[in-house]
């Protein structure tokens, strides 16, 4: 029988005690903020009314069914390792947005990263008793999606991103979440991370590689076109992304084709002319080639680096948590 992962129901501060600079009075506590389900959620082309379909909607708000369906390639497309909190993703120019997606918290593309509000429910004690520990699958969900929000907010000034993106609601102070997750880290095998979905065995996820990952592994028209997430519909995006190497291309193109003009004119000119002319039209096309031809083999072997070390990481990490989960396993815990 599964159980919540916490020892007791964490105390909240009531709403209507809340002031006006957000401190909570300690002494007034309600037990669990109210868990109000939305009236519909989409599934498919259509609405689906949540109060006939419960169920369904706990699933589709924490299950990445997605990116489970390529585990094998995860370590592709992140490190096996903690996320970044919310003051080191705005440290490193990153902007924040909001995302109802499970299956793209965490996601990263350029300068931005997507992360998913907090679903007040996991604050539910009755919530989890009743749904969230009906299976085995869903209960690994909600508690990999909380240690996800272990990851964002480690600090007070987090809690205070967190607020300001609508990332978990204000009555939320910061020692009402550090009382809620160290109960909860207590509960939870850090160092095997047993009982974790595989996507969670991964902090961020570049979005790049897993729509190359999609197109390559998935083998129908639709993933092939779209890949793991579309960020735009415009056409022009598409030209403006692609326009740069294009133009580099083109650069190249156009120093080879005058150069070998030169070569076929200069006969037309004095000999001494003639042979400067040569040279200097000889020796652009051997450098536009090596140019090329360098960038190429840097690009070559760094891909073949991180490609490796990437791997190698990958494979060690993932040892030491099997090891360490054989070792709770052999002791009983």
């Amino acid at each position: 029988m599964l159980k919540p992962p916490f020892s007791r129901p964490v105390p909240l501060p009531s709403p209507s005690q809340i002031t006006t600079d957000n401190e909570t009075p300690r002494n007034t506590l309600t037990t669990s903020i109210p868990h109000i389900l939305p009236a519909a959620v989409r599934c498919g082309n259509t609405l689906v009314r949540t109060k006939d379909e419960q169920d369904a909607y706990y699933t589709k708000e924490l299950r990445t069914e997605r990116l489970d369906e390529i585990q094998t390639y995860l370590w592709l497309a992140g490190l096996p390792g903690c996320a970044r909190a919310l003051h080191r993703q705005l440290l490193l120019g990153r902007e924040i947005l909001i995302t109802e997606d499970v299956n793209e918290h965490l996601v990263w593309y350029e300068t931005r990263i997507f992360v998913k509000p907090f679903p007040t429910f996991l604050f539910n004690l009755d919530c989890w008793e009743q749904k969230l520990c009906k299976t085995q699958q869903l209960f690994e969900a909600a508690c990999s999606f909380l240690l996800s929000y272990a990851w964002l907010v480690r600090h007070e000034s987090d809690l205070r991103i967190a607020h300001e993106k609508g990332l978990l609601p204000h009555i939320i102070d910061w020692a009402t979440w550090t009382e809620f997750t160290g109960d909860f880290l207590d509960h939870m095998d850090l160092q095997s991370l047993r009982g974790i979905s595989p996507r969670f065995q991964y902090g961020e996820l570049r979005l790049s590689r897993l729509d190359k990952i999609y197109r390559l592994t998935r083998f129908n028209w639709r993933d092939f076109v779209r890949g793991y997430m579309t960020i735009s519909t415009w056409y022009q995006d598409f030209f403006a992304r692609n326009f740069a190497w294009l133009l580099a291309v083109f650069a190249v193109i156009s120093v080879a084709l005058s150069a070998m003009q030169v070569v076929v004119a200069v006969a037309r000119g004095g000999r001494a002319f003639e042979n400067a002319s040569y040279g200097f039209s000889v020796a652009s096309l051997f450098l536009a080639a090596g140019m090329v031809l360098l960038v190429l083999l840097v690009w070559v072997i760094l891909f073949v680096y991180h490609l490796v070390s990437t791997q190698m990481n990958d494979r060690r990490v993932m040892s030491e948590r099997r090891s360490f989960a054989a070792v709770k396993g052999d002791v009983g815990c």
